[in-house]
């Protein structure tokens, strides 16, 4: 897939929202796609500004079959009884357990994969974009790599599971995501990451130059 028509972040600059949640622009896109999508379930349902607080209780109780969007979104507007996280519920600490029991509840809405995409594009899109949004229940060095990949996803790909292998092998030998973010396209990603990383001090991979 040619990358170079994807639209970029007019703050950070990289390939929207890739830079989430470092940069507030790239995440606010992400915020915005929840909203774009609990509004549509408001107008499905017929949910008036007063109803708002029920209608995202009774989605929170029972994701099962909730777009993982919506489901996302009631979350944010569910206030967290025991710790009051400003994110909403599930965005609290670890130990906090009601946003922990919500957090893992969250893998069970619904992720609909579109039509032409490769089968786990959504279930993706879900998982990094959970990453960015919820950093602090990832480990540290997952975050930005997450969401490095988001606007590819978005785009409709899916990397391969030796593709996305030999991309974490590449990154954790030096490989950078600002090298993801300037190729071309997603072949160029593929055979940028099956090659060692050059460094000017390196014999052994200045003789296999990417």
């Amino acid at each position: 897939m040619d990358l170079r028509q994807l639209p970029r972040c007019a703050e950070c600059g990289w390939r929207r929202p890739a830079r989430a949640p470092s940069c507030a622009t790239c995440l606010r896109w992400l915020d915005d796609d929840l909203r774009v999508a609990w509004r549509a379930a408001r107008r499905e349902y017929g949910v008036a500004d007063a109803d708002v607080p029920a209608f995202a209780a009774t989605v929170v109780a029972d994701p099962r079959g909730v777009d993982w969007r919506v489901y996302d979104a009631a979350l944010g507007l569910s206030p967290c009884l025991s710790c009051g996280a400003a994110g909403g519920l599930g965005a609290g600490p670890e130990s906090c357990l009601d946003c922990t029991a919500a957090h893992d509840w969250r893998w069970l809405a619904a992720e609909t994969d579109r039509p032409g995409v490769p089968p786990g594009n959504e279930h993706a899109i879900r998982v990094a974009t959970a990453v960015a949004r919820i950093p602090h229940r990832f480990p540290a060095h997952m975050v930005p790599r997450y969401a490095a990949f988001l606007p590819m996803l978005i785009a409709g790909t899916l990397p391969a599971g030796g593709d996305a292998r030999a991309a974490q092998r590449w990154l954790n030998t030096g490989g950078t995501l600002e090298a993801l973010d300037a190729a071309p396209s997603t072949s160029a990603i593929a055979d940028l990451v099956r090659h060692p990383v050059r460094t000017d001090d390196d014999p052994a991979a200045a003789a296999h130059p990417i």
